[in-house]
Formats: structure tokens, sequence, C-alpha cells
């Protein structure tokens, strides 16, 4: 009964106080309303320490900014979640008083002072110390009840300080799986059960060296990567890697290397699967923690997976001279200006306007299914006699040319004379270019 009567009365004086606060409020705004709690700037901040005295299970968290990157440092040392502190430091020099209550004894039993929910204590640049004590919300649930640099006085803050400063360490700490910025890489290897894979990145260009030399697919590498710069951690599964072996990671099955245009080195390392995730460790840091299986599958791509399959890298406008075979025959058009063509061949049909994007079209649009750096005996056989062949000449006499095999079980297979690799299409390429004139049809 006496905790009955005691919770009451706590209740009573909250509601008491409360009461009396918007009673002023109506009657005169506060002279310090609207004042500013701290005359610091976000920058000038330099260590932050947060404690909860009423409640000994949390432990002590202390953060330092070193070299313009805050990290943490108690209870353990790692780097600091940079958006959440940086949220932190803002609010505190941002925060303003609301109201201004006296801190008597009773009153800060009732506001939550006695002892604090929350302890803050940040220093500057300068040396300069400054305190805050954190409370309970007032009324209205949008201010808290708080004490500045040990004052007498209670003042009210915007609850946001409240929010951002009672999380826990491990939504502080960074979770970052790997720190790079996707947009400055300009190489990497990534060793996977599928084999090693190295890419350099040349005037914008993603370029493979390993398993082939071929180009890569811009938008599959580059979603690659920015996977990897936004990635977070799932769980932390052991602070220090003190038993590699027993997460797979002694010998990882995966292992992706990427390096900056200043020369910065960064690896993350795979290792085993446990309920549906998976073992990782960026290993600049001691932390072993767990990925997603939408990463994992990402970084287990295969060179089919990350290589362009465009069959066509050709410029239709600087394109002078076509000349196609096809199971229709042999047609050949020559450009007469920036946007006039006229059919050479055949004699039925000379002199007309032809329709050049029959051929450009298909060939520009031509997506391989797969691409075969190093095709068998079998597959160059099926081009040996070529359902469609075509050569286009540009304005300084360069040719490139293309050769597709008839239809093979709904496939058709093709090569270019960039390279021997054999590419792998839907026979609905060959059904496109199977045209039968070249002028437009009504």
């Amino acid at each position: 009964m006496v905790v009955l009567f005691a919770a009451i009365a706590l209740g009573a004086a909250v509601y008491y106080f409360d009461w009396r606060r918007s009673q002023k409020e109506n009657e005169k705004p506060s002279a310090d309303a609207d004042k500013l709690a701290y005359s610091v700037q976000p920058q000038d901040v330099n260590s932050l320490t947060i404690a909860h005295p009423g409640n000994s299970t949390e432990p002590v968290l202390h953060f330092e900014k070193r070299s313009g990157i805050w990290q943490v440092t108690q209870p353990i040392a790692t780097r600091a979640d940079q958006f959440s502190l940086e949220g932190i430091v803002n609010s505190l020099s941002s925060a303003r008083i609301a109201q201004t209550e006296p801190g008597t004894p009773d009153r800060l039993k009732v506001f939550g002072l006695d002892p604090p929910a929350v302890s803050i204590e940040f220093r500057l640049q300068n040396g300069a110390k400054h305190t805050l004590a954190l409370g309970n919300k007032d009324f209205t649930g949008i201010s808290v009840y708080a004490i500045v640099d040990a004052a007498k006085d209670v003042v009210l803050l915007p609850e946001s300080l409240l929010v951002s400063t009672t999380k826990s360490l491990q939504d502080l700490r960074d979770k970052n799986v790997l720190h790079i910025v996707s947009g400055d890489v300009v190489s990497f290897d990534l060793k996977n059960p599928s084999g090693q894979l190295s890419a350099t990145k040349e005037k914008d260009e993603w370029n493979f060296k390993k398993p082939a030399e071929f180009r890569g697919d811009q938008g599959t590498v580059d979603t690659l990567l920015s996977a990897l710069s936004s990635a977070k951690m799932t769980t932390i599964a052991s602070e220090t890697p003190d038993n590699l072996a027993k997460y797979g990671l002694a010998n990882p099955a995966v292992t992706f290397t990427a390096v900056d245009s200043k020369g910065k080195s960064s690896t993350l390392i795979v290792g085993k699967k446990e309920d549906g995730q998976y073992f990782a460790r960026d290993t600049s840091r001691p932390t072993i923690f767990r990925i997603d299986e939408d990463l994992y599958k990402k970084l287990t791509q295969n060179a089919n997976d990350l290589r362009d399959k465009k069959l066509a890298h050709f410029d239709p406008a600087v394109i002078n001279h076509v000349e196609v075979h096809n199971s229709s025959g042999t047609f050949i058009c020559t450009r007469k200006s920036e946007r006039d063509w006229t059919i050479d061949e055949p004699a039925d049909q000379k002199g007309k306007s032809p329709e050049i994007s029959k051929v450009f079209l298909p060939l520009e649009q031509a997506v391989a299914e797969q691409v075969f750096d190093q095709p068998s005996a079998d597959l160059r056989a099926k081009l040996a006699k070529p359902a469609f062949e075509a050569t286009l000449t540009d304005k300084s006499g360069k040719k490139w040319t293309v050769e597709i095999s008839g239809e093979s079980g709904g496939f058709v297979y093709a090569r270019t004379s960039d390279s021997p690799a054999i590419y792998k299409f839907n026979k609905q390429i060959l059904t496109d270019l199977s045209f039968s004139n070249m002028y437009p049809t009504s």
C-alpha cells in the first residue's frame, strides 16, 4: 500500500507541476524561452560521454573525434556511427530552452532528475567542459526536463535529445561492412567459388583482366560496389578475431578487395553460413560480424554475371557502309549524307532509301544470355556456315563484322571481329535480322 500511495503522490506531483507550468505559460512567456542551452559550435566538440545513472546495466559510452572521425573508446574501441554522433552534437549545439523551473529537491524527483535518466559530458577543442542531465518528458511529450551545466534550475529542452542519447552501443557504433565510396573505387579483386575476378576502371569503363580480358557491365559492377559501400552488419558475432576458423574466416569462401583513387585498399572476407546469414570481417578491424544473404549473392557473382554481354559496341553515326547477308540474300547500303542512305544492292531495290534501323537496332540491343571466352569446337562449328553476316565500315575505313548461326534448340550463337568469344542468344535476334527488303513498308 505504501508503494501505491507513493506512486499516486508522485503522479499527482507531476500533474501539478505541469499544470502550474501551463498556467504560467498562459500568463506570460518565460524570460529564458527560446534561449540556446549552450553557446557552442558542433565542429568544436571533440569528445562526448553518455551515462545512465539510473540504470546500472547500461555501460558508460565514451566517444572521441580523431582526424575528423568519431570513434568509440569505451567500453570498446571501434568506429562510431558518424551520422548518429553528428546528430547528437548538432542537437546539443542547437538546443533551445523552452521553460525554466525551480530545481528544488522535490521537483528533481518528480522531473526524473534524481537520478537523471541520462547524463552527458562533452568537451570542446579549447578544453572547456559542459554537462547535461536529462530526466522525464513533460506532459506535452515534446520536451524533456534537464539541468544544464549543473545549474540550480531545471529547464525544458527538445525531447529529441533524450531520444538520440538513450540509444544503445550497438545503435551508436559504426555498422558499415566496408568503408569504401563506390565512385572512388578504381580497381577490385573478387575471389569466390566461381574463381578469381580482377577489374580496373579505365576512362569510366570497367574492364576485366581475369579470368579473361573483357568489358565489364557498368550497371552490374556499379550495383555491386554500391551494395558494398552501403551494406550494414546485421549483428556482431565477436569483437576479436581470435578464432577465425570457427567462423570459416581462416580460409574464407569470398575475398573482396577494393582500391580507391588514393591507393587505399579495403578487404572484406566472408566465411560460414549460419541461420541464413554469413560471418564476415573487414580485415582492417578486429570485429567479426554477419552479413545478409542478398550481399552474399552479389559477392558470389561470376564472370558471366559481371561482364558486358552486349554483342555490339559501335556508333551508328560514324558508319558509312553496311553489307548484310541473310536468308533473303545480300543487301548493301551506303550513306549519302548525315541522314540519308541509299541501297546499292539488290538490283530491284537499288537507289531506294533503306530503313537502316533494320540492321542497327537488333545489333545494338542484342544482349547475350551467356558468353563463352574459350568456345568449344562444337560451338565454333555452329558458325561454320552463318545464317546472318554483316560488315559495318566507318568513316575511317575500319570494319566491324558479326556472324550469327542458325537456330539450335531455340538459341543462336554469334561472334564478332572484336574477339574470339561466342555469344548465346534467344533465336529472336535472328528472326529480327531475317528481313527480305531494306526499304520501309506500310
